[in-house]
């Protein structure tokens, strides 16, 4: 009985937050990062529940029979490091987590997706097997990451999505996709009306954007570059604004939308040391970190951490940071360039922020604030979201540089994967009072009760309603969620 109660109160909290917090904030786990070395080290251990709405575990395959793959077995069963049963038990510390089960990404490749969408009986067993899959590991919902459909797949990814979408309607798991964000490769794959019609969420992968065309670019920027740069229709295409308003024309609904935001950055070998604006002439890919291990790719966690990037600059024309120093460059993304993200978001009303990968943030704070990047998201992703919502002043008084602009050459974009979900309907509890002080709203939102650190108010439309945290926790007003006291939350 009392597990009931428990279960109870957590479906209240999450339907009731709901009503305020109207934007999602997506976070990608790259699971991989298990085995990284030093600081680079990320487990399940490490997410903090609090800071994300939908929690993405990246990534399982899908196989050409119709069958689903857990690719790191050590990693993800209760025999070895039990990361799918820790991963959904985050749950216990954030009830209004939606867990989700990413299916393909980039190494999985296109063959078996092709293979299963285009044939009826091998969709129909996905889908089986999907809704299995998501009620054996306690998944909220899954994530398809088909890594590109091709103009032949595009009418067959549809009936696959149709598919699942009619499985999972029973239980009310969630489906999303993540796609390919600029209009030349999502224009041949993906039938985005029916397509938004059909899934909770699409997940824009607004970064990768830019590839290596010889010169230093911004890869993921909200803004066109300078027209020395940008100098085709289809390098046109490669911003955060060309992409939503292309989205959005082409029919899909903003509130599904969810604004790709990388938590890492795209590097270089400067030819000349001494030119490192945006345009700058570039000779390769930079030094792969000492974590991810990857060339030309660098997490803001090496980033910040490392003490070469002697001249950091952040470009508020296109919206982006880079840094350079020993003939490296690198661009990235700052807190600063996610306020202004959040904006664009506000804007055109999207359902919220989408993030690739939350392990390469500063999570150990060894540079600044506890995961720097998803921290400013969480702060000004829903602050237009209602009058309850407080926002924090975004800076722009940052320099804007002028690079060495060269004419760029034709290159092939490449992106990542990404997720979301939506929430129960709200629910209302009459009204009570708790403490030896009455207690009143001093306007929308959740409150703690000043008289006991486990239980808090909602208050609503001149109402309140007090709520008990389950045993144990105790209510986190930063984040709105019942959290563990070691958190120092009362």
């Amino acid at each position: 009985m009392a597990h009931s109660i428990t279960l109870a109160l957590l479906v209240t909290v999450c339907s009731l937050l709901a009503a305020v917090d109207s934007r999602e904030v997506v976070c990608y786990y790259g699971t991989w990062a298990t085995y990284r070395q030093g600081n680079g080290k990320f487990t399940v251990e490490n997410v903090n529940p609090s800071l994300c709405t939908q929690l993405v575990y990246a990534f399982f395959d899908i196989n050409s029979d119709g069958t689903i793959r857990i690719t790191d077995q050590w990693l993800a069963q209760p025999e070895g490091l039990n990361a799918i049963g820790k991963f959904n038990d985050l749950k216990q510390r954030n009830p209004t987590l939606k867990t989700i089960a990413a299916i393909g990404g980039w190494n999985a490749g296109k063959d078996n997706f092709k293979a299963v969408a285009g044939n009826p009986q091998l969709r129909a067993t996905f889908a089986r097997n999907a809704v299995a899959f998501l009620r054996k590991y306690r998944f909220d919902g899954m994530d398809i990451d088909w890594e590109y459909p091709e103009a032949a797949d595009k009418a067959n990814f549809v009936l696959f999505l149709r598919k699942l979408a009619n499985a999972f309607a029973p239980n009310r798991y969630l489906l999303t996709v993540a796609v390919a964000a600029p209009e030349t490769t999502a224009n041949e794959a993906y039938d985005i009306p029916t397509i938004s019609n059909i899934v909770n969420y699409i997940h824009l992968m607004t970064y990768d954007m830019h590839g290596d065309y010889g010169v230093t670019r911004h890869h993921a920027p909200v803004n066109q570059g300078p027209a020395s740069l940008d100098d085709t229709d289809f390098k046109r295409q490669l911003n955060v604004e060309a992409v939503i308003r292309y989205w959005l024309g082409k029919g899909a609904a903003a509130s599904k939308l969810t604004l790709g935001i990388p938590f890492y950055g795209r590097s270089f070998k400067l030819a000349s040391p001494g030119v490192d604006g945006v345009g700058a002439r570039i000779t390769g890919p930079g030094t792969a970190g000492r974590y991810t291990m990857e060339g030309g790719s660098l997490g803001y966690n090496e980033i910040c951490e490392s003490s070469s990037w002697t001249h950091k600059v952040y470009d508020s024309a296109q919206v982006a940071a880079y840094a350079s120093d020993n003939g490296e460059w690198v661009s990235y993304d700052t807190a600063e360039s996610i306020n202004q993200k959040c904006n664009v978001i506000a804007k055109y009303g999207l359902g919220g922020g989408m993030v690739w990968s939350i392990e390469t943030d500063d999570f150990l704070s060894i540079c600044g604030p506890k995961f720097t990047l998803l921290t400013a998201l969480n702060n000004c992703v829903n602050r237009n979201a209602s009058a309850a919502t407080t926002a924090r002043p975004v800076a722009t008084t940052a320099r804007t540089t002028a690079g060495a602009a060269t004419t760029a050459r034709p290159a092939v974009t490449t992106t990542r994967p990404a997720v979301t979900t939506t929430r129960p309907a709200v629910t209302t509890n009459r009204a009570v009072t708790g403490g030896s002080v009455p207690f009143v709203c001093p306007r929308n939102g959740y409150f703690r009760d000043p008289q006991d650190c486990g239980s808090f108010y909602v208050c609503y439309g001149g109402r309140q309603d007090r709520k008990n945290c389950p045993s144990g926790l105790y209510f986190n007003e930063e984040f709105s969620v019942c959290d563990w006291s070691y958190n120092g939350t009362c």
